[in-house]
């Protein structure tokens, strides 16, 4: 009873004082006179010290406060239990209403309960004084109203948390990218296998059509793997239900395995951008997570619920687009499967920057994600950058006459055409046959900084946090010589662009400025600097020059897939055989599509240029 107790103390003190002051009136103690006369204490520091002993969670403290403290103790802790709560304040700021021997105060809980969060309820507490005078004691009337004005005699609270749905997955035409799919795995046993070479060539005849990773020396070498690793299991593969179903007898009598099954969320088909889906599909999940419902009930001894007190519904997720087209991606699929190269396509919509496929074949695959990140000279389709440098510096227009010999000296080192040579030409000429000469020339009249600058305007270079997705785009170096500046000018020398670069100068070339890359709608693109501006003269005249490569240049085999516009490219390499290869590119757009065509060590555009014609011929004409 502190609030008292330190009443008391106060009132001894202030009467030591007062002896003190009438000693000469023969005083010798605590002052006789009447102390019930004076005022009885008032009550409110008894409410804040019993605020402050419950939110402190010193409900016995508390309790001692109250008119029933054994019943307070156990309902002031059990209501922070059944909450689960991890704090709680109390506001005893209102007035305290006071009548002779009885007082009222309104109380303001805010408990913090997870999943819930800060839940308040006003109470009103009735108090009582017991006593007289200076001793006089306030405590708290306790009944279950107390806690919460709701609860009635032996009730308690309790929370009950309802799950919210998450919300769908969908692609840029709203049709469901992600859905349950019950997978099947196909685990081996290792110890329980009498002949597991037997084993191996069943799973193989059974397995290998619906997954060609899938053969008996892979399975011998897993198993071996499992055992040396002191694993009692292998799992060979993991097959979707309709997939699984019409082997699941045969599976099932092959001795020592074992068909597990769980279901998850996944796209509509096991090969549907993985490069992509692998690393976007937890960020999306993590956007679709809708905000559980809760109800603060009352339970009765029994634990039965009486009542709701307070409720939220739960509200379901948010639907998350992904910018993906499955008709583009499956085009581009298609187009790169049949490679035996790495190679990849990459497709963005130029004018809002939403990435439509990203494709790569096996051989890719086993490289990494190189559509995104894998980094390669880009060959001629770096003309584009360096025609739009010499455009902005008044060094061509697409109707400027140039030189484009076979060859071209410059400090020792000879640049060729690819065994042609065109003499006097325009500038759009040149570059709708590549001529290697002419642009290395015109690289090398201009500064240092120029192609860099120039490239930055189409996204090379820049640094992008794109939502989902890890992304490069290389790096253009300044030429430290006039020979350095000749052979980054026709995508040589040090250059290094990105699939995805590749796609973005397409899509830039497209439009008058570079767009910025998304692939999840409302996830916003982040970029380490933004890109400079196109002149209207390069916006024009790079546009020129590309719709001459198909109608009159390297990329005519697009000829008859409508207004393409494009740029082909190859770039050199000495292999590991140590024999010079090269980087094969095609790069351009149609209509809102622009597109990166890549086959790694794949020699001649020729065959990008038929990838690319793959692609748009699967695919309707804007």
């Amino acid at each position: 009873m502190r609030a008292g107790g330190d009443t008391v103390v106060r009132w001894r003190r202030w009467a030591a004082g007062w002896c003190a002051v009438l000693a000469a009136s023969g005083c010798t103690g605590a002052p006789a006179a009447e102390p019930e006369s004076r005022p009885a204490p008032l009550p409110a520091a008894t409410v804040h010290e019993f605020a402050a002993d419950w939110q402190a969670g010193r409900t016995q403290d508390a309790a001692q406060l109250t008119t029933d403290p054994g019943a307070a103790a156990v309902a002031l802790a059990a209501a922070a239990q059944g909450l689960g709560a991890t704090d709680l304040v109390i506001d005893t700021a209102a007035p305290v209403k006071v009548s002779d021997r009885e007082a009222t105060v309104t109380a303001t809980m805010t408990w913090q309960v997870p999943q819930v969060g800060a839940w308040s309820y006003a109470a009103e507490w009735d108090w009582v004084r017991r006593g007289e005078g200076p001793g006089a004691q306030w405590l708290l009337d306790f009944t279950p109203q107390t806690v919460h004005p709701g609860l009635g005699p032996g009730q308690s609270l309790a929370v009950r948390i309802e799950d919210a749905a998450d919300g769908p997955i969908v692609d840029r035409n709203d049709a469901l990218l992600v859905a349950p799919v019950r997978v099947y795995s196909v685990v081996l046993l290792v110890n329980r296998i009498a002949d597991v070479p037997t084993a191996a060539e069943r799973l193989a005849t059974l397995l290998g059509p619906l997954d060609g990773s899938v053969t008996a020396v892979g399975i011998l070498a897993g198993v071996a793997g499992a055992k040396k690793a002191g694993d009692d299991s292998y799992t060979v593969t993991n097959l979707r239900e309709r997939d699984f179903t019409p082997v699941e007898a045969a599976l099932a009598a092959i001795p020592g395995v074992t068909l597990p099954s769980q279901v998850r969320d996944l796209p509509p088909t096991a090969g549907f951008a993985p490069t992509v889906m692998s690393s976007a599909l937890p960020v999306a999940k993590k956007l679709t997570i809708g905000s559980p419902g809760w109800r603060i009930v009352a339970l009765d001894m029994s634990g039965d619920e009486l009542t709701t007190l307070d409720a939220r519904a739960a509200e379901p997720g948010p639907k998350v687009t992904f910018t993906l087209d499955p008709a583009v991606q499956d085009a581009a699929q298609a187009a790169v499967d049949p490679v035996a190269e790495p190679a990849v396509i990459v497709a963005v919509q130029p004018s809002t920057g939403e990435i439509l496929a990203v494709a790569q074949n096996k051989a890719a695959d086993a490289q990494g994600p190189i559509a995104l990140m894998g980094q390669y000279p880009p060959g001629s389709t770096f003309k584009i950058v360096t025609a739009t440098a010499a455009i902005d510096r008044g060094l061509v227009t697409p109707t400027t006459t140039v030189s484009c010999p076979g060859e071209w000296t410059i400090d020792h080192r000879t640049i060729h055409n690819e065994g042609f040579a065109l003499g006097t030409v325009t500038a759009t000429s040149a570059f709708a046959h590549s001529c290697n000469t002419t642009f290395a020339m015109l690289a090398s009249r201009m500064p240092a900084d120029a192609l860099p600058q120039a490239a930055t305007q189409y996204g090379i270079g820049l640094d992008f946090d794109v939502k989902g997705i890890t992304t490069l785009t290389g790096a253009i170096q300044e030429g430290a010589s006039t020979l350095a500046r000749a052979e980054n000018g026709f995508g040589q020398g040090t250059d290094l662009v990105t699939p995805f670069s590749a796609a973005l100068m397409a899509a830039t070339a497209a439009t008058g400025s570079m767009p910025t890359p998304t692939l999840i709608r409302g996830a916003r693109t982040t970029v380490d600097h933004p890109a400079p501006a196109r002149s209207k003269a390069a916006q024009e005249g790079v546009r020129t020059m590309m719709r001459a490569v198909v109608t009159d240049g390297t990329a005519m085999a697009l000829k008859s897939d409508g207004e393409v516009y494009a740029k082909t490219g190859t770039a050199e390499y000495v292999g590991p055989d140590k024999k010079i290869h090269a980087h094969a590119w095609t790069v351009g757009f149609r209509g809102d599509l622009a597109f990166a065509a890549l086959i790694v060590g794949g020699d001649s555009s020729k065959r990008t240029n038929d990838l690319a014609h793959r692609l748009l011929t699967a695919l309707p004409m804007d």
